[in-house]
């Protein structure tokens, strides 16, 4: 494992077990916090100690307690809670809320909502924040409760026209990062623009370029998907619509034999002239 990536799986590991510690000082009473197996806080610990970590010896299980949330009248729910490794940095915390007070409605509109509050955290610092959503759903599901459940229900939309088919456009995309070093991140360009049947290529080192292709909604979806990962500075240049054809057959990794992570440019040009793309080198550097 690369030493950058070790670093951010340590300082994951770490966050989650200050946060469990700091969880069980709250949430202290009896049958209050529960862990689903005990065991893997000592795998963490013996991870973090480790010089030379290594995922597949300390890492097999994840992070997975239960919090019971009072409520009032004496009654309660249950909130499980799953920490991915690269929670809370990369990744966002899996938490349902398992209860029978609620009723359907009120249960969908506690999931929307409750995903809702998770991606605007994350959005806004990537710092532990498990116990600030118990706390939201404490206050948010007593008032559900209070509420009737006729106001959950979706009202039948009025009768209208058979949707029309929406026309499929390509759209290609170019982003500049400061820089792109994280084993993590390289990996998760890739994952996700093949996921969405994007082609193009990333270019990690310092700086960064990522160039994606593909259909119009699956380009938008990986821009807001990467850009919510943590950068030291991202920046969307140039978006191409209503393209007629691809300019690459896959996504892949281009790395144009850098030296220390810096790009050799002129490798890095004529690949651009190649594909057709020598325009961009006047976006991307000012270069005429």
């Amino acid at each position: 494992m690369a030493e950058e990536e070790l670093r951010t799986y340590r300082r994951c590991i770490s966050q989650q077990l200050e946060e469990l510690e700091m969880l069980s000082s709250i949430y202290c009473a009896p049958g209050e916090l529960q862990m689903l197996d005990a065991g893997v806080v000592a795998d963490f610990n013996e991870f973090i100690e480790e010089h030379k970590g290594k995922l597949a010896a300390s890492l097999l299980s994840h992070l997975e307690y239960v919090v019971k949330l009072s409520l009032p009248a004496k009654q309660s729910v249950e909130v499980r809670v799953e920490l991915p490794h690269l929670y809370p940095i990369l990744e966002q915390a899996r938490v349902s809320v398992h209860t029978p007070l609620l009723g359907k409605c009120k249960e969908q509109r506690l999931k929307i909502d409750m995903e809702q509050y998770q991606s605007e955290r994350r959005e806004e610092d990537a710092e532990p924040y498990i116990f600030q959503l118990l706390s939201w759903l404490q206050e948010y599901i007593e008032y559900l409760l209070k509420r009737p459940a006729s106001e959950f229900v979706e009202q039948p939309a009025e009768p209208q026209d058979p949707p029309q088919p929406a026309a499929s456009h390509l759209e290609r995309m170019w982003i500049y990062s400061h820089h792109i070093k994280s084993t993590a991140k390289r990996q998760e360009l890739i994952r996700q623009a093949r996921q969405l049947q994007l082609t193009g290529f990333s270019r990690p080192g310092k700086p960064g370029i990522i160039c994606v292709e593909g259909e119009s909604g699956n380009v938008q979806e990986f821009w807001r998907t990467i850009k919510a990962l943590r950068w030291q500075k991202i920046s969307l240049v140039r978006t191409e619509p209503r393209q007629r054809k691809r300019g690459f057959e896959d996504f892949s990794e281009q790395l144009f034999n850098a030296e220390e992570g810096v790009m050799n440019m002129g490798q890095f040009i004529r690949f651009l002239e190649a594909h057709g793309f020598g325009y961009m080198k006047s976006e991307l550097f000012g270069l005429d």
